[in-house]
This record gives structure tokens, C-alpha cells and sequence, in this order.
């Protein structure tokens, strides 16, 4: 690890951002954590009261320059979380979210003297095909969705801005996942415990996790690394893991004797084609419940290698998905404990 720095976090209220915090704290970085609601979660005010002088909260909004330039104010480096990440929405909501806030953001860092600026990407800006061992040189597909157009628009701008005395890195998570998840495993959890959770098809098609401690751990390889100048790098842990045995052992530890739905792929595809149609129709702000983009990724072979981040960044994933799964289900149904007590 290099010498102790003050470092800039953005999306630090959300679940990847809220773990790079305790990382990098733990190790004994000072760190900024910027959030944009209202009032700072509990877990990130507690984080703050656990680690006084090591974690700062920082409100603000990255659309208005002025704030941002506050933000970056004396910090060594930024680790750039902060993202629209969603399935859903309009493209300009996209472009000011992810590509204009971070443009601004990068400009007042390197004009406050940052030396360092890692952007999470996503492995998304491969687009949707057929992905096996896939590395950071393809292949790519063609894009179509915000997030993704928007990811790697950016993600392209971002590495063009590396430089002498500024250097710019993106990293491409893969599937991320860990206690806290509350956007992703957590939802599906809670399909699992009330609903119907499932796989596409015959359940065959690869996805590519990585749980959320060595995603931090690759973030933070990336950051201490001058080799990972001006590079894009994958993250993953790199296992070839089926939707099918996915989705199994998730039903295994929250201790469901349910088994996973299989739906056919020709009727996942028709049903979200309707389902989109349907809210666009209405302009719906909020997402239909299967959409094109999650049929899409979970249809076909998702899976990326880490060996760049072994070779360039000494990146060795430590926790696989049987293990990971296991940990995020005993911290998801801790929480739902906490929350049937609250309201008993």
C-alpha cells in the first residue's frame, strides 16, 4: 500500500460507495464521502461516528460545478462511484447523471491537484453477446441502452484525460453482490422468500459475479497502482458459474425448499417486449418488472476474465459465489429480522 492519502468517494450512500469507504478507512486512508439524498444513511453515518477523523461526510450534488470543486478540495485522489445505474429511463437523464457530472468532476480534480482518478465503469460497455473468458480486448457488441451508451462514453472520455501528474483509470465490475446489496441480491431475495425467482431458458448461460470485498480490493489495487495508467480493467472473480447453479444455490441459503423457475426464453423475451411497450405507453418512470436489458443479460453467456487485474494489478479474488452467497443471505435475513421486530 502506498503512504496514507486523503481520498474522494463518490455514491459513497450506496452499496458499492458505502464499502469502498470502510476499505479504505480501514487501511488508514482519510475519506471524503460525498452523497447526494437528503440526509446521509445510517450506515454511513455510522461509519463516520466509528472512524472519526478518517471518514468525512460531504452532501452534495455533482451537477453544480461550485459544490464540486468543494468536494475535491485538498484530496490527493477520487474514487468515482457515483452513477445512474439503472435499466430504465430516458437517455438524457443518463448523459447529465453519468457523463456531465463526470466530466465536471474530473476537471475540478485535476484543477485542485488530484493525482489520481479511478472511474467505475461496468462490464456493461462489452454490450450483450456471447461472452466466455472475454478480456478487456473483446469482443465488444453493439450497445443500445443508456447505461450502457452512457458508461462507455464515458469511460472513453475519462481515459483520454490520463496524463503526466493525473493519472485516469477505469475499472469494469462484473456482477456485484454482498451484504448491504439492497438494489440487486437483496431484490432477489426477497422474490425468492414471497414471489418467483428464477433462470432464463435452460439455465445454462454463464454470469460472471464478484463479491463485493474484492471488488473493493481491486478498486483499491487500481488506485495505489501506477501501472493501471490510462487502463481499463475487468474485475470479476473469474469462476464460470451458470444462471442455473446461481440462482440454486441463492435459494439454498436462505434455507428455501423452493426451486428456481425456469421460464422459457422465446416468453421471457415476448413478456418483456410487452412489458416495455406497455410502460412507455404510459411513460412510466419506474422500470416494468422484466425488461429487455435484464432478459438480454441473463439469456446469454456473460462472463469476463480478471487476468489483467492478476498480472497488472496483483488482483486474486478471494471469496467465490457459494461462500459469498451464503454471507449476503445471513446479513439479508439478519435485516429482515430487525425489520419484523420493528414493526411487531
Amino acid at each position: 500500500m502506498t503512504k496514507a492519502r486523503k481520498v474522494l468517494v463518490t455514491g459513497a450512500s450506496g452499496f458499492i460507495g458505502s464499502h469502498l469507504c470502510e476499505a479504505l478507512a480501514a487501511r488508514g486512508d482519510s475519506v471524503r464521502a460525498l452523497y447526494r439524498r437528503k440526509e446521509a444513511p445510517p450506515e454511513l453515518r455510522a461509519a463516520a461516528l466509528a472512524q472519526p477523523g478518517l471518514v468525512e461526510l460531504f452532501n452534495a450534488d455533482l451537477s453544480d460545478p461550485a459544490r464540486a470543486a468543494e468536494a475535491v478540495a485538498g484530496v490527493d485522489a477520487v474514487v468515482h462511484a457515483a452513477a445512474l445505474a439503472s435499466d430504465w429511463g430516458p437517455l438524457e437523464l443518463f448523459v447529465k447523471a453519468n457523463f456531465d457530472a463526470t466530466t465536471t468532476l474530473l476537471e475540478a480534480a485535476r484543477e485542485a491537484g488530484a493525482t489520481a482518478f479511478v472511474y467505475f465503469s461496468s462490464a456493461v460497455v462489452h454490450g450483450f453477446g456471447s461472452h466466455v473468458d472475454t478480456t478487456e480486448a473483446g469482443p465488444y457488441y453493439p450497445i443500445k441502452y443508456p447505461y450502457q451508451v452512457t458508461k462507455r462514453m464515458t469511460e472513453e472520455y475519462v481515459l483520454a484525460q490520463d496524463g503526466d501528474g493525473f493519472r485516469a483509470t477505469a475499472i469494469r465490475p462484473c456482477n456485484v453482490y454482498g451484504p448491504g446489496d439492497r438494489t440487486s441480491t437483496y431484490a432477489m431475495y426477497d422474490a425468492i422468500m414471497g414471489g418467483v425467482f428464477g433462470y432464463i431458458g435452460s439455465g445454462s448461460a454463464l454470469t460472471c459475479p464478484i463479491y463485493i470485498d474484492d471488488l473493493c480490493a481491486g478498486a483499491l489495487a487500481a488506485l495505489d497502482s501506477p501501472a493501471s495508467a490510462g487502463e481499463a480493467i475487468l474485475l470479476s472473480d473469474g469462476m464460470k458459474v451458470r444462471w442455473k447453479d446461481y440462482a440454486q444455490v441463492m435459494f439454498d441459503a436462505v434455507g428455501s425448499r423452493k426451486r428456481p423457475a425456469r421460464v422459457p426464453k422465446s416468453l421471457a423475451f415476448a413478456a418483456a417486449g410487452i412489458m416495455t411497450a406497455a410502460a412507455k405507453a404510459v411513460r412510466s418512470p419506474k422500470a416494468p418488472p422484466l425488461t429487455m436489458y435484464r432478459v438480454e443479460q441473463g439469456s446469454s453467456d456473460y462472463h469476463f476474465s480478471c487476468a489483467k487485474a492478476r498480472e497488472l494489478l496483483g488482483f486474486v479474488p478471494k471469496v467465490f459465489f457459494e461462500e459469498g452467497l451464503a454471507l449476503t443471505a445471513r446479513a439479508y435475513l439478519e435485516e429482515r429480522e430487525r425489520q419484523r421486530a420493528s414493526r411487531a
